[in-house]
């Protein structure tokens, strides 16, 4: 039996993704977000064959890929869309850029943390608070203008770690 609760976790982590993914496959919002609701309908009704010892995203991909291809085969009477071949292009090339962004993540949490308790402290006031440049200047007491260029140094230092990171890990 389909644990509701594992799948609702796994379905809303990675829902975001999904509509990306069926997105750039379709061109249309307003039909992605229907689609990623019959997408959802489906994985539901086949979670008792999903093996939770793989990873969630790629199986639901690989779902989302065959409802995509199935709605266009229905809508292709009443407008044109792109060819089966170019979908599928679209979606072996939306899985490279995933790969991408998964890997400049996980580059993005190993540089955070490789920063100095100041930088993290600060772009944590900043960013993840959502604090104003003048709260949070005012709270370390410098300038806004002292503050925006120590920002600017610590972004700079993560984009070129998180670069390196990136590379070395393509080699």
């Amino acid at each position: 039996m389909a644990d509701p609760a594992q799948f609702t976790s796994l379905f809303v982590k990675h829902e975001r993704q999904l509509y990306g993914f069926i997105a750039a496959m379709l061109g249309h919002p307003a039909e992605a977000e229907d689609l990623l609701q019959e997408t959802a309908k489906g994985l539901w009704k086949k979670f008792s064959d999903y093996d939770p010892s793989l990873p969630f995203l790629p199986w639901a991909k690989k779902f989302a890929r065959y409802e995509v291809l199935n709605y266009l085969g229905r809508q292709r009477t009443r407008r044109k869309y792109f060819s089966d071949e170019m979908v599928e292009l679209l979606a072996e090339d939306w899985d490279r850029v995933d790969s991408q962004h998964d890997a400049r993540i996980l580059a993005l949490e190993c540089c955070f943390e490789a920063l100095p308790e100041n930088s993290r402290r600060l772009l944590n006031d900043r960013y993840r608070d959502a604090n104003s440049l003048q709260e949070v200047a005012a709270q370390e007491g410098t300038t806004p203008n002292a503050l925006y260029k120590t920002l600017q140094r610590v972004r700079n230092g993560l984009r070129a770690c998180i670069n390196r990171r990136v590379a070395e890990g393509a080699n």
